[in-house]
């Protein structure tokens, strides 16, 4: 007799293989995506940040020489700067026995030049009438300080041409030496615009693989 009992259903069931084992979770679907990963994306906005940040220090510096070196060479007027030619320069400086690049000279323009012959001509009539109104009150000379002066190191110049950049401010003159001191931020601000440039397509060309 062939009892059917023995080829129960029971004894090859379904619970005896978990669903559990495969589950969907270990294949998620955020490790296999089309696009950058959040590491590679942050990567790729910290160079195009640096390269931003560079390229704006390389304009500051390219405008800050460029200025300087537009008042050393004296094209400063077509800009809109206020240019001057002073005389009657005396450069008290011990830079001036070198040689070399006076930082502190004084001189007068033309307008500074009759206004201080007409003070000491008012200081020398009252001083004829001293006996009678008292001493006079001194002459107001009125000169203008000047910076980075080319000196030859025996006679000050006669002339010095300047530059004033803002109105009220200090008078530049004229000179190669300030140009020298011109291109050194100029040069630098040229390299670090370049490299900025350069940062940003590297990092848009990551990006765009």
């Amino acid at each position: 007799m062939t009892a059917m009992g023995n080829t129960g259903s029971g004894n090859t069931g379904s619970g005896n293989t978990e669903l559990g084992k495969t589950g969907s979770g270990n294949t998620g679907s955020g490790n296999t995506g089309g696009g950058p990963g959040r590491g590679e994306r942050g990567r790729w906005s910290g160079r195009r940040l640096k390269g931003a940040a560079l390229l704006l220090a390389g304009a500051l510096l390219c405008a800050v020489g460029g200025l300087i070196v537009v008042t050393g060479t004296g094209l400063s007027k077509p800009a809109g700067m206020r240019v001057e030619t002073f005389g009657r320069i005396a450069c008290h400086d011990t830079r001036a026995e070198k040689g070399q690049t006076v930082w502190h000279c004084f001189g007068e323009t033309g307008a500074q030049q009759r206004a201080n012959e007409a003070e000491r001509e008012r200081v020398a009539r009252e001083s004829l009438r001293v006996h009678v109104d008292g001493m006079p009150a001194s002459a107001r000379i009125e000169r203008t300080r000047i910076t980075f002066a080319d000196h030859d190191g025996r006679d000050d110049p006669e002339t010095i041409t300047a530059t004033q950049v803002f109105d009220g401010g200090r008078w530049y003159a004229h000179s190669g030496q300030l140009v020298v001191y011109g291109m050194i931020p100029l040069l630098a601000g040229v390299g670090a615009a370049a490299w900025g440039v350069y940062r940003v397509r590297e990092a848009a060309g990551a990006r765009g693989r």
